[in-house]
């Protein structure tokens, strides 16, 4: 079939990135459907997808092509005029508007791009759809940054480039691994050909396509600017994205000569309401939901309306969710803005005057969320969780200057050391306790938890005289006052600092005071924390009828309302087990908790070294050795418990010694084996869900595929769905796309069916 094209449109002028998965998904999307829209926010990348699929159908002689670019349509135009303008060589003007015999054969077997759909969105829903009616052998292939809404549309998101994962950050080759980064690398090299990605600027040039979200046209801008800054000075200079990204093509249209007219473009096709959302939500880094989303508005904007808003803002992509899978797998309805979309909207915040009114409406969101760490002793788990989603957030409210008298920052400030417990959060996080209990009322209701975030601080960077001493003052300070279940967690945090410090008789009155007042006050999650740690003492002590008869009392509570500090009661129950000899038991009580733990790495290794004696109990030596020197390397709890004492640690170190006996010259290489798995890995393989085993025990055999990347072809021969397979590795289902994206590069291989198949003869070998 002879191939018709719009003048030169299909012909590029540059390299086509990436994109695979795209390419193969659209193509197979269009032989399904007469309209297939693309969509996505500024610079995604849509027009040229569109045109890569309309030339691959070209180059395959299926259909006839023609490209209508819209971009340009303005009042003084019809949509109608512009598609007939471009048919009119093929069939009559008016032939297209109106019914005529034979005419639907004229267009059998073409294909219609339509590029830029969104300024024109209602003429041209109209018009597609009448064209599709009359001419029943016309395919459509729509770009748009919303969709036309019409019936038999085929909507397919077009999100930014892959950025580089988790797995690949240690070379220069894994970086190339993602297309954003080819994708930058490519284009610097067009204004400067020695360009290369070197391990020098590697980790600078993914964190500026991470800065960009992945998105091309931005990417494109930044790559440009090579020839004046290094990348490491590009990063740097990455907080004005606005200013910076502005030497576009001279062949490209106006909007897609600068980052700031590209999302003014889509900015100004917004209502005003949508407007006023849009600029309000940039005070959210960390994502929002329709609660946080009504609270920035204030009153200005029933709460009724702000659901059909945030729709109307992620139809038009400006908003998005998470993953391109759709609200069912982003979770409860929790929206993103991407950081440079965001960038804009900020600018527009500040331009209008109307940051005042939103951080106050974030703070005021953000004290009501972290409010119950305040007002109960221990709170539910899923109250830590709702409030450890915002963290992002809440640090940025925190680094806005605000009120010196404005006590709330107290309590956010408390709230966030007590939520973030990773590594490299304790300097900024003590920067930001100390400035705010410095600035705010010495007799504010919420000083005790500041104090509390400022002792657990101390207690991490290991300063436990500095941390009993500021823990103590909150203890006063709330004893000042008529008992409360904040009290309550005080002492119990100073009993087991105490502990740590070798005061046991200091630690024991404290937790039983603390044990009182949460009785005191029916705080039973309190209540039932102290009765575990009481049972901690009774065991170690070697009264394990005491410690069973406490441990009883316990477990109901934190059975039925789970809590941070579960695993301090279950890791006892789980130990009482061993030393009862109930092996079952045991392995239940601490495999339990794993699926929900936090990120708290010493909490999680408690419960693997239990798993670990167990193993070694039942004579399986290698998976207890792997168990053990995996535990090692996952670290310890900041809190004082089970873990740390020399009674736990005389059974471990007995496990240990059972299984490197046991295993003799095999025991040096699984104990390596154990401390090669990442966390995650670990959880998996202790929970007997995941397959990471493969590739640490034999390189060699597995090729070149990373520990997790082998976990995720593992399960791809059970034939597991992408969000089945995040589910069972706990990871998110786009960090599993990317390892599936990944793994069929590295191996050269282009299908899920032929990764399965790969995976199996290789276990097999």
């Amino acid at each position: 079939m002879a191939t018709e094209t719009s003048g030169d449109l299909l012909t590029p002028l540059s390299s086509f990135v990436g994109r695979v998965d795209e390419m193969v998904e659209a193509s197979r999307l269009l032989r399904g459907t007469r309209l297939l829209t693309l969509t996505g926010t500024a610079g995604a990348g849509k027009t040229r997808l569109a045109l890569e699929v309309a030339r691959k159908e070209q180059r395959g002689g299926r259909q006839t092509i023609m490209v209508v670019e819209l971009g340009t349509c303005g009042e003084q135009e019809s949509v109608a005029s512009r598609v007939s303008a471009a048919l009119d060589s093929h069939i009559d003007t008016g032939v297209l508007l109106a019914e005529a015999r034979g005419a639907g054969a004229k267009l059998a077997g073409w294909l219609l791009v339509i590029d830029n759909c969104e300024h024109v969105i209602g003429e041209c829903g109209l018009l597609v759809g009448r064209l599709l009616a009359r001419y029943p052998g016309l395919q459509i292939l729509a770009t748009s940054r919303e969709a036309l809404r019409i019936p038999g549309e085929t909507v397919y998101p077009v999100n930014g480039l892959p950025l580089p994962g988790p797995d690949g950050r240690s070379s220069a080759t894994e970086y190339l691994r993602s297309d954003a980064v080819r994708l930058f690398a490519d284009r610097a090299r067009a204004v400067v050909p020695d360009f290369e990605l070197t391990q020098e600027n590697a980790a600078d040039t993914g964190a500026v396509c991470e800065r960009l979200g992945g998105l091309p046209l931005p990417i494109e801008l930044a790559a440009q600017l090579i020839r004046t800054f290094s990348v490491a000075e590009l990063r740097k200079r990455l907080d004005d994205p606005l200013s910076l990204l502005v030497g576009g093509w001279r062949t490209a249209s106006a909007r897609h000569r600068s980052w700031r007219a590209a999302l003014t473009w889509s900015y100004d096709l917004l209502k005003p309401m949508e407007q006023l959302l849009f600029r309000r939500l940039s005070v959210f880094p960390g994502g929002f939901g329709v609660d946080a989303a009504a609270a920035v508005l204030t009153d200005e904007v029933p709460a009724s309306l702000v659901p059909e808003l945030l729709t109307a803002l992620e139809s038009k992509s400006v908003i998005q969710f998470p993953t391109s899978r759709g609200r069912e797998e982003a979770g409860a309805g929790r929206f993103r803005m991407l950081e440079p979309v965001r960038g804009y909207a900020h600018q527009k915040l500040l331009d209008l005057h109307e940051e005042e009114q939103a951080y106050e409406g974030l703070t005021r969101w953000l004290t009501a969320l972290v409010s119950p760490l305040w007002r109960t002793g221990i709170a539910p788990l899923d109250t830590w969780r709702t409030a450890g989603a915002e963290l992002t957030n809440l640090r940025h409210a925190l680094e806005r200057p605000a009120a010196d008298d404005d006590e709330r920052r107290l309590l956010l400030v408390g709230g966030l050391v007590t939520l973030d417990t990773s590594p490299e959060a304790g300097t900024d996080a003590a920067r930001l306790v100390h400035s705010a209990l410095r600035a705010a009322n010495p007799e504010s209701r919420y000083r005790a938890i500041a104090l509390e975030g400022a002792a657990m601080l101390a207690v991490r960077r290991g300063a436990h005289i500095e941390a009993l001493r500021v823990l103590q003052e909150a203890v006063d300070r709330e004893r000042a006052t008529a008992p409360s279940p904040l009290l309550g967690r005080l002492l119990l945090r100073l009993s087991l600092l105490k502990e740590h410090s070798g005061d046991r008789s200091g630690a024991l009155e404290d937790l039983t005071a603390s044990a009182r007042v949460s009785e005191h006050l029916d705080d039973g999650l309190t209540f039932a924390v102290c009765v575990g740690h009481l049972a901690r003492h009774e065991l170690t002590c070697g009264d394990p009828a005491s410690a069973a008869q406490l441990i009883d009392r316990a477990l109901p509570a934190v059975h039925t309302v789970p809590t941070e500090w579960q695993c301090d009661v279950i890791n006892v129950a789980g130990a009482l087990a061993v030393e009862r000899d109930d092996l079952s038991a045991a392995e239940r009580y601490f495999a339990e908790p794993l699926r929900s733990v936090r990120e708290g790495p010493g909490q999680a290794a408690g419960l693997i070294e239990g798993l670990a004696v167990v193993a070694v109990r039942r004579l399986q030596f290698d998976r207890g050795l792997h168990l053990i020197s995996a535990a090692e390397q996952m670290g310890e709890s900041v809190t004082c418990g089970l873990r740390s004492h020399p009674w736990w640690r005389h059974r471990v170190e007995a496990a240990r010694t059972a299984g490197m006996n046991g295993l003799a010259t095999r025991a040096d290489r699984e104990l390596a084996w154990g401390r090669s798995l990442r966390s995650d890995d670990v959880v998996a393989y202790a929970l007997g869900d995941g397959q990471p085993s493969a590739p640490t025990r034999d390189e060699a055999r597995h090729g070149p595929l990373s520990p997790r990347q082998w976990a995720v072809a593992a399960l791809l021969i059970k034939g597991l769905t992408n969000r089945q397979i995040a589910s069972r590795i706990h990871v998110s289902v786009r960090t599993v796309e990317t390892h599936v994206r990944n793994i069929r590069g590295t191996l050269g291989l282009r299908s899920r069916s032929h990764i399965a198949a790969w995976a199996a003869q290789t276990q097999q070998e």
